[in-house]
């Protein structure tokens, strides 16, 4: 799990996010991006109940942070990160999900 001070909590600042930032559609996931004027990145992540019930809806956050929390060193620091997951995420495995992110990443320019 993402250690609190990595996560956003607050709906203004999903909202924010989601209304200021730029967004960046992938095969499995879409991400939101917005400078936050901090030495680090913070993320939230979304899964909607179009994606299934809650354990399909679990099932998809927890392999978002699973590769969030693996690419914490990777990214350039300073933005607010919120990643929605598709309904095409449970097609994929891990890998095919993880290239998928840093193919986002790569067009947000983080990587």
């Amino acid at each position: 799990m993402l250690h609190k001070r990595f996560r956003l909590s607050k709906g203004q600042e999903y909202n924010n996010t989601y209304n200021r930032g730029l967004k960046i559609p992938g095969k499995y996931i879409v991400v939101y991006i917005t400078p936050n004027n901090q030495l680090i990145n913070r993320f939230g992540i979304v899964a909607s109940k179009k994606i299934g019930n809650a354990v399909k809806r679990n099932r998809a956050r927890r392999r978002i942070r699973a590769i969030v929390a693996c690419s914490q060193g990777k990214l350039r620091s300073g933005y607010n990160i919120v990643i929605i997951a598709r309904q095409s995420i449970f097609k994929a495995d891990f890998k095919l999900l993880e290239n998928d992110y840093y193919t986002v990443m790569k067009k947000a320019g983080l990587c």
